[in-house]
């Protein structure tokens, strides 16, 4: 019974979290008036929910108000090539006619697509320098890890086609905070899965390199 109390108590914690951040992620964005804000204050949201995610409770507003600082220029240089690429892509799939033309927009966009889905996950969890560095490894965690990005797409597709149609007012309390909670979730596991798989591989490197040195000893 107790149990059963704690695992309740536990969701409905989660969810009032999500919603605090979501607050705190249109309060923040509007700080930085929206154009310096959004990058700033989404880079916040997903580093909080990557700590979640990996099991740490840590205080939500001092926390969030620590992530926002800390990679703000970056966070606000990205934001803003992504928002003009999508502002690009957008503006070129609702004009254009011809359909070559189009199919290749609709490509770029899905590859568009990939790419942002890693990008503050990237930030959040990797200390690569450079922006363009972060940006070609989103290209490439998105392509190689197709299927993740393809079941994050259908979950998060019918999650939010479901809420829309029967519960349109809960996308108000944190319709951002858990879409970036999905994205994060998804790229956790996929970093976990890289990581598991290159040590793997630096362990039987290493064997093979002592097989190497042992097989050179001469044995009389």
């Amino acid at each position: 019974m107790l149990k059963s109390v704690e695992k309740i108590n536990s969701i409905f914690t989660s969810i009032l979290n999500l919603v605090y951040v979501n607050i705190l992620w249109v309060l923040f964005t509007l700080l930085g008036l929206g154009v310096f804000g959004i990058g700033p204050s989404t880079y916040a949201l997903v580093s909080i929910c990557r700590q979640w995610i990996r099991g740490n409770s840590v205080p939500v507003f001092k926390t969030y108000w620590q992530y926002y600082k800390e990679n703000f220029k970056e966070s606000v240089i990205i934001s803003w090539i992504y928002l003009f690429v999508g502002f690009v892509l957008v503006v070129d799939l609702l004009t254009v006619t011809n359909w070559y033309l189009r199919v290749a927009l609709l490509i770029v966009g899905c590859i568009y697509l990939l790419s942002f889905v890693y990008i503050f996950p990237i930030m959040a969890h990797y200390n690569w320098n450079g922006i363009f560095l972060k940006i070609k490894m989103s290209f490439l965690f998105g392509i190689a890890c197709l299927q993740y990005s393809l079941i994050f797409f259908l979950v998060a597709g019918v999650l939010y086609w479901a809420a829309i149609t029967f519960f349109p007012g809960v996308l108000t309390f944190f319709g951002v905070s858990f879409l970036f909670f999905l994205i994060t979730w998804t790229a956790n596991q996929v970093f976990t899965r890289m990581e598991i798989e290159d040590a793997k591989e630096a362990n039987i490197n290493e064997k093979e390199n002592c097989n190497e040195k042992t097989n050179g000893i001469k044995v009389s």
